[in-house]
């Protein structure tokens, strides 16, 4: 019978071998899945045998912790290995899947920002806010046009925005102007397009109800505005209005007393006193800075390109301004610095004077006397308004209004307030088009689309968009038997009486005096309408072929219709 010490050493000796039988079983079978429980079991066996063997020396014990620790290091780094690579791959995987979904989250979110910008922008296109667009065409001036805009943020406190039209300089201003940011707009044309052409490509950006064309070399002064908005609020016959400054032609320059621009603000704090006294009629206002308002804009229309660089194209827009019927004042308490033909003067004196000549020379050539047009075209507006008919003597007006009083009649019936559109001084039968080729025939005061390749023969004059749009439209062409040819030959216009006609020409005809060819006329509606100039004749296509010669005393005898007028040239195939 074994002693009670023997039966437990017995059983701690049994229960061991169980445990190393089992482990051997799951080392043969299953290694490769159990690598964490083979450690947790090596260091079991040990504890086992350390128990039972409590007589081992310490050299063994020794040799069996070494060996123990460099297994349990050698497993642990096949786990940290396996692990370090199963990490990594899912690592790999996961970014691998995150960058997939990471791009097509991006592309789904571009996707509909486009589209969204797009929508907006179809929405608001043509929308105009409750400001001013200021707009400055500039070639090679940086300085002087970071001055103008740094003057324009410090003193508008009305709502504005800021359009510098550059004409492709080679200083640096666009980008001068980009990094100007906030209420900048800039367009960095690829040529120098000249004053009307940078206007004009500011005019197409311009989204404000009110505008300004701004010379690049200003400085505007507290008070400027307000001023200005505030003459032209107070007649709704103003069109347009200028300021005064020192360095200006006609009666908007005024004496100063500073010499250097240090001087100048204190000079205009206190000239730019609000003062309704200071406010005047005038006859001609310069380009330097112009105040109207975008309904002025659409009767009117872009300015004449075919002024080169600059100089008279702003004489040019003013005379068609008044046409329409509208008059032009100077805000005496709205001063502005101006230092004077900038961009001019670079040209130097001898490149300066040729194309001031040149310019000059395309004036008159178009308008003739502009001066006894804009008188004439007067007295055919208040024919038409009193029912005077012509060739009698009107009486004068004994009593005129007030100009101030007409501000409550604004939006009324008022007769003296139906002013006139650029295409009421085009020829009826005439074909327009517009830059992508749209073309139209302009009849009964209507443009009527043509939707049939163009005839033969026909030579559409271009004009700008909102030109066109202006014009009431009517049905489109669909038919080449329905469209007549512009200008007639003078062979193919039977001079025989036309139905409804008693002076017997037919619609349309071109017509001039024996002994004054040069002064062609229109027949329409039973009047005759004056080319106001050769020039003019020649823009809608008119030559001496079409031209039917009359006595003075026939064309005398006939009421006279508006004058024609030549389109203005756009160079830009934007506008």
């Amino acid at each position: 019978m074994s002693t009670p010490d023997q039966q437990r050493g017995e059983k701690r000796h049994s229960r061991s071998n169980k445990v190393k039988a089992r482990n051997v079983v799951r080392r043969k079978g299953h290694s490769h899945l159990n690598i964490i429980p083979n450690i947790s079991t090596r260091s079991d066996n040990s504890r086992s045998e350390n128990n039972r063997n409590g007589s081992i020396s310490s050299e063994k014990k020794a040799a069996r912790r070494a060996t123990k620790h460099d297994v349990s290091r050698s497993d642990m780094a096949v786990l940290h290995a396996a692990g370090r690579r199963s990490i990594r791959k899912s690592r790999r995987k996961g970014k691998s899947r995150g960058t997939a979904k990471g791009a097509r989250l991006y592309k789904q979110g571009y996707t509909r920002g486009y589209n969204e910008g797009v929508r907006q922008g179809q929405s608001s296109f043509g929308l105009v806010f409750e400001g001013v667009s200021i707009i400055i065409p500039t070639y090679n001036q940086r300085e002087y046009v970071l001055k103008c805009v740094s003057s324009i943020e410090k003193h508008t406190p009305a709502p504005f925005e800021i359009i510098v039209v550059d004409n492709a300089s080679k200083d640096g201003t666009a980008e001068a102007m980009l990094r100007k940011g906030g209420m900048v707009r800039v367009a960095a044309l690829d040529q120098n397009r000249g004053f009307a052409g940078g206007v004009n490509h500011g005019l197409m950006m311009a989204r404000g109800r009110h505008i300004i064309v701004l010379n690049n070399d200003t400085l505007v002064t507290p008070g400027w505005l307000d001023n200005m908005m505030t003459c032209l609020a107070s007649d709704p016959k103003i069109g347009v209005v200028g300021p005064v400054t020192n360095y200006i032609g006609g009666d908007q320059q005024i004496q100063v007393p500073y010499h250097e621009v240090e001087e100048m603000w204190s000079f205009a704090a206190t000239h730019n006193r609000p003062d309704a006294d200071k406010h005047r009629i005038t006859d001609r206002l310069v380009g330097f800075c112009w105040l109207f308002s975008r309904e002025l804009l659409e009767r009117v229309g872009y300015l004449d390109e075919g002024y080169a660089v600059g100089n008279f194209e702003d004489d040019d827009w003013i005379i068609r301004v008044k046409l329409a019927g509208y008059q032009l004042a100077v805000a005496g308490d709205a001063f502005i610095h101006h230092f004077g033909s900038v961009s001019m003067k670079a040209l130097g004196e001898q490149d300066f004077a040729v194309v001031n000549k040149d310019n000059e020379q395309f004036y008159s050539q178009k308008w003739g006397d502009p001066h006894a047009l804009v008188a004439e075209t007067s007295r055919l507006a208040r024919q038409q308004t009193s029912g005077t008919p012509s060739g009698q003597q009107e009486e004068g007006d004994t009593h005129p209004m007030d100009p101030r009083q007409r501000i409550s009649t604004q939006g009324s019936q008022d007769p003296a307030l139906q002013f006139r559109h650029s295409y009421d001084f085009y020829p009826e039968g005439s074909f327009l088009s517009d830059a992508k080729g749209d073309v139209y025939t302009l009849t009964g005061g209507r443009r009527r689309k043509l939707n049939i390749p163009v005839p033969r023969g026909i030579s559409p004059v271009q004009v700008a968009k909102p030109d066109l749009l202006a014009i009431p439209a009517g049905e489109a062409l669909i038919s080449a038997g329905d469209v007549q040819g512009w200008p007639r030959e003078s062979q193919q216009v039977h001079t025989t009486a036309v139905h409804g006609s008693h002076h017997g020409w037919a619609e349309g005809s071109i017509v001039a005096a024996v002994d004054a060819p040069e002064i062609r006329y229109q027949i329409s509606g039973d009047k005759r309408r004056r080319f106001v100039s050769v020039y003019a004749a020649e823009r809608w296509g008119v030559h001496s072929g079409h031209i039917i010669s009359v006595s003075a005393d026939q064309l005398n005898a006939m009421e006279e219709g508006w004058p024609i007028i030549a389109p203005p040239q756009l160079l830009n195939p934007d506008l």
